[in-house]
């Protein structure tokens, strides 16, 4: 609430005699000076507050972003399928030394510290330091917090000493899965220091302390693992059991308690230049959100006090020249009278710019935190979006496939509704044996509706993960069929060539949406004015089965062909695709345990191979 600053009232007394009208002129004089005084010291003192709270509003989402920024990194690295790899019983020595070097790779372009996965009982296979002066291989780090909350399904997080290095580090875990099994753990070492440089204030220091009340974040290297207060007898009981560091080689932390200033507690701090003395400091505190951690800001007191200095000796002079003007004579009364009351005009204006500012500042302060607060639901939106992007994937495909059916039902519809009224009409006439023979026909046509009904449903059905023995050429005609609508509507001419019979270890109906996919993309690889030239090739290579997509297309370049299956990654225009259909496509194979790669045409077109396992024979039913 703004208070109301009225002017004080000059009014000339009556019958007062010049002593009188002196002392009455001093007395004015002091309670003016004093009510200056508390009214600069509020002011202050207000100024500092909001002050203190907007530096700890970007502190806490400086804090908070680099957090989160660094926690979605080991739930990424645990969907690789080389992660999961380290994990099975038959790895090998090179498998996990060259996961390492994967480890180190990510390391590096994270600008991490480490990154290292365990196995079920703590114990590091790969890491990205296995080569370095300290190394993680073969060390148990089953103790800590961050190990035993990935392990058992959930996100982890810790900061403390590392064991090995000595180092500090805000370490973040996520359980490495096959299906519903939790293998292992994936975690990630973060270094301090960009954050810590970013906290790094000159005039006012700002450092973070854990539950224990000891600093493990700040800007200025002295206060680092000092102990604010006393740990708690529960909280030191977490830090030995953890081995967060050692409580015993803990120091006090060069800040203490000097009284207070304006009503506001101060503290005595460590110098913010080098051989500088020790200055007083307002402390204000604040939580981190998602942590048990508390913010401090020291703010500077020298510039209050010396704002209060300059204030008290404003009040001084003023005395001092209100009593040599009281003691004029009565003539100069009215010159008097009036400067006082142009400073009581400065005063109200002064204060009205005060509190003007004031609120300027309040309302940046309120439109700094609700865009904190905008970007914190960004980004949890954007990591909702990206885990629901590859099932995105499928259901496009779906989508299209429903598109090309309907002219395959609604062909049938329109025959089996003639071939009715035909049975109709013989049944009218006598000749009964057409009209059954109109009959037979109306059945074959609803059974190939329900035979198309049936895949169609078998494809949205999301898939159990199994696979087995399927027909390869029954795969193509189905995926052919599927996409009839479009290769009439495009034109297109498609051959399949090779031989025939073949069956391999995969699912139908996956296997069918890769297919979909290559003929789909190889289409709308042609430019407008050629028509579509597709070849679909099957042959056998020993125990293998390749199946060959060939189109007459632009082509790949050479220098996109390593990134063809990277997720999100497209040639198309903005707005035409998601950039998944490859990436699916390419994990769909591996899932079967085949391979794929795309390479260059030679006649010019782009060719894409698939390898999978060759099975003995298919069964009637093909696995999904």
């Amino acid at each position: 609430m703004q208070s109301v600053i009225r002017p004080i009232s000059l009014s000339r007394p009556s019958r007062l005699t010049p002593a009188a009208t002196l002392v009455a002129a001093l007395l004015v004089a002091l309670v003016l000076g004093a009510a200056a005084l508390l009214a600069v010291q509020g002011v202050l003192r207000d100024r500092a507050a909001d002050d203190a709270a907007s530096i700890l509003a970007r502190t806490e989402g400086t804090v908070t972003g680099w957090l989160a920024r660094h926690r979605a990194l080991p739930s990424l690295y645990a969907e690789d399928p080389r992660v999961r790899a380290t994990l099975t019983p038959d790895v090998t020595p090179a498998e996990l030394i060259a996961l390492g070097e994967v480890l180190k790779e990510w390391n590096d372009i994270a600008g991490t510290s480490d990154t290292y996965v365990m196995g079920p009982d703590g114990t590091t296979l790969a890491a990205s330091n296995q080569f370095g002066e300290v190394s993680f291989v073969g060390r148990n780090f089953s103790f800590r917090p961050y190990f035993t909350e990935a392990i058992a399904g959930q996100s982890g997080r810790f900061f403390g000493l590392g064991t090995t290095s000595g180092l500090r580090g805000y370490y973040v875990s996520a359980p490495i899965r096959d299906g519903e099994t939790i293998l292992g753990v994936i975690a990630v070492k973060i270094s301090p220091d960009v954050l810590e440089a970013a906290l790094a204030d000159a005039a006012n220091p700002l450092f973070v302390t854990d539950d224990a009340g000891v600093v493990i974040l700040s800007g200025l290297p002295e206060l680092r693992l000092t102990a604010l207060r006393p740990a708690p007898a529960e909280a030191q009981a977490r830090v030995e059991e953890t081995r967060r560091y050692d409580l015993g080689a803990i120091a006090p932390a060069p800040v203490a308690t000097a009284g207070d200033w304006a009503s506001l507690p101060t503290v005595t701090g460590p110098a913010t230049t080098e051989g500088g003395r020790p200055r007083d400091y307002i402390r204000f505190d604040a939580p981190v959100p998602g942590e048990s951690w508390q913010m401090h800001l020291l703010y500077d007191t020298a510039a209050l006090r010396s704002q209060m200095r300059t204030a008290l000796a404003a009040v001084i002079a003023a005395l001092v020249a209100a009593g040599a003007l009281a003691g004029l004579a009565m003539q100069r009364r009215r010159r008097l009278e009036d400067r006082l009351a142009e400073r009581e005009r400065a005063r109200v204006e002064l204060a009205r710019k005060v509190e003007a500012r004031t609120a300027e500042l309040s309302a940046s302060n309120r439109r700094l935190e609700a865009e904190v607060s905008e970007r914190i639901a960004a980004e949890a939106s954007l990591r909702q979006t990206q885990g629901e992007l590859v099932q995105a994937g499928k259901l496009a495909a779906l989508g299209q496939m429903s598109a090309a059916l309907s002219h395959e039902f609604n062909q049938p519809l329109t025959a089996i509704r003639t071939y009715a009224e035909n049975a109709r009409a013989f049944y009218d006439a006598g000749r009964s044996e057409r009209a059954e023979d109109n009959l037979r026909r109306i059945l074959r046509l609803t059974e190939r509706m329900a035979q198309l009904s049936k895949h169609l449903t078998r494809f949205a059905r999301r898939s159990d993960g199994e696979t087995g023995a399927v027909a390869l050429d029954g795969v193509i005609a189905e995926a052919l069929a599927l996409l009839s609508g479009r290769i009439t509507r495009r034109g297109a001419e498609v051959r399949v060539e090779g031989e025939g019979g073949l069956a391999v270890m995969g699912g139908a109906v996956r296997l069918q949406h890769v297919v979909m996919n290559l003929v789909g993309n190889a289409m709308e690889a042609v430019p407008e004015e050629r028509v579509p030239q597709i070849a679909i090739r099957c042959a056998v290579e020993g125990e293998r089965v390749t199946m060959v997509v060939e189109d007459n297309g632009e082509g790949i370049p050479e220098e996109v062909l390593p990134k063809v299956f990277d997720p999100f990654f497209t040639t198309k225009e903005v707005g035409s695709g998601l950039g998944l259909g490859l990436s699916i496509c390419y994990n769909i194979v591996r899932d079967f345990g085949g391979e794929m790669r795309a390479e260059p045409r030679g006649a010019g077109g782009a060719r894409f191979v698939v390898t999978l396992a060759r099975a003995a024979e298919a069964p009637q039913v093909a696995a999904q």
